[in-house]
């Protein structure tokens, strides 16, 4: 199991009440018996017992983060970290695959529906055979 997110976080600083918006990717997978989910733009990791745990946790995470570096008037610049390379690497590879397994469901479906039309067809051209040579 793997699951990617896209996650939108708003934060109003309180010293100045000027909302900031982070945008984060997340990857959630399984590993061995437990589930991780990664911030791939603050370099964070929770755990959890199923992919919406370990998601969950990992907002929580994230949102106390992001609260701390408002608080402290962090720029942008010191508050996004990326993840580790092997995990951007896994996130676009999840991706990639998502978009061939969309592509191929896709040519099925069309494929699908393709043999159905020419099934109708056959039966209209039985049918109305019938109908002649009654």
């Amino acid at each position: 199991d793997i699951k990617q997110y896209i996650v939108q976080t708003h934060i109003i600083n309180h010293r100045n009440m000027s909302p900031r918006i982070f945008k984060d990717r997340i990857l959630a997978y399984k590993k061995g018996e437990t589930y991780l989910a990664v911030s791939l733009e603050f370099d964070l990791m929770a755990e959890g017992n199923s992919i919406e745990q370990a998601f969950d946790r990992l907002q929580d995470a994230t949102a106390g983060y992001l609260k701390m570096c408002c608080n402290d008037n962090e720029p942008d610049s010191e508050i996004y970290r990326k993840a580790p390379q092997k995990y951007q690497n896994i996130y676009d590879l999840f991706i990639e695959l998502s978009k061939k397994k969309k592509k191929r469901e896709s040519e099925e479906k069309k494929e699908e529906q393709l043999r159905e039309k020419e099934t109708s067809t056959i039966q209209r051209t039985y049918n109305t055979q019938n109908l002649c040579h009654a």
